[in-house]
C-alpha cells in the first residue's frame, strides 16, 4: 500500500486503480471530479458510475454507458476496456475486482454486504463471464473499520457473529466471504476513514455529503 498526495492505492493490486483522498476534494461534484481525472490523464467521458442505493444489485455496463450514472445498483461490471468504473464512499467499503479482463467497482456498506453484494459480484464473474475464481483479485479500499465502527447488538444476528466491544469489522466479514467463495488474492489498504480524517471523508464522523472516488481503469 502506498499513500500519495491525492490518492491511495495498493501496490500489489496489479491493475490501474485508486481511491481519492480528502486532498482531491469532493469527487461527487462533477466539476471537481472532471478536473481531477484530467489531472491524472484520464477522460471523464470514459467513467461509468452507480447511483448507489445500498442494494446488492450489480449491473453489466459497456461503452454505451460511458459518462453516465447507472440506476438502482451498487455494483458495476464490464469487459469493455474503453471505460472506467467508479464508486463513491465516505465510510462504506469500496471494492475493486478484476481478473485482468473483466473489472468491477462495488459500493459495499453493511446493508449491501448483508444482502449479498459480494456473492452476487463473484457470481456474475463466474456465470456471465466464465471467470475462474482463482484468477480474481480484489482491492479493499479505505472504509470505517472495527476500531471505530460501533453498532447495535442486532448486528450479531444479521452477520452471525459475536461483536467485540460492539464494534463491527466489515473488512473481516468481506474477507471471509471472498475466501469462502474461493478468492485467493485479496489486497486491503487497511485504512480507516473515521479515525484517519485528515485523509478521508467520513459520514459517521460529521454527516458530510462529500465523497471519495474509487476507480478502476
Amino acid at each position: 500500500m502506498k499513500i500519495m498526495e491525492e490518492f491511495i492505492f495498493h501496490q500489489n493490486f496489479n491493475y490501474k486503480h485508486f481511491t481519492s483522498t480528502i486532498l482531491s476534494g469532493n469527487l461527487k461534484d462533477k466539476i471537481t471530479r472532471d478536473n481531477f481525472l484530467i489531472s491524472q490523464g484520464l477522460r471523464p467521458s470514459d467513467l461509468v458510475l452507480a447511483n448507489q442505493v445500498h442494494s446488492a444489485n450489480i449491473k453489466i455496463v459497456g461503452n454505451i454507458d460511458s459518462g453516465n450514472f447507472i440506476d438502482n445498483c451498487d455494483g458495476l461490471i464490464t469487459n469493455d476496456k474503453s471505460i472506467m468504473l467508479g464508486v463513491f464512499t465516505a465510510d462504506c467499503m469500496p471494492l475493486l475486482i478484476t481478473n485482468g479482463t473483466i473489472k468491477a467497482a462495488i459500493h459495499a456498506g453493511w446493508k449491501g454486504i448483508y444482502l449479498g453484494i459480494v456473492e452476487n459480484t463473484i457470481e456474475v464473474f463466474k456465470n456471465k463471464f466464465s471467470v475462474h475464481v482463482k484468477d480474481i483479485e480484489v482491492y479493499i479500499g479505505p472504509h470505517i473499520r472495527s476500531c471505530c465502527y460501533e453498532v447495535g447488538k442486532n448486528f450479531e444476528d444479521l452477520f452471525n457473529l459475536k461483536l467485540q466491544d460492539n464494534k463491527l469489522d466489515l473488512s473481516r466479514i468481506v474477507f471471509n466471504k471472498l475466501k469462502n467463495l474461493g478468492v485467493v488474492n485479496i489486497f486491503d489498504v487497511n485504512k480507516c476513514t473515521f479515525c484517519q480524517g485528515s485523509y478521508f471523508f467520513s459520514y459517521r464522523q460529521n454527516k458530510t455529503s462529500e465523497r471519495m472516488l474509487s476507480l478502476i481503469v
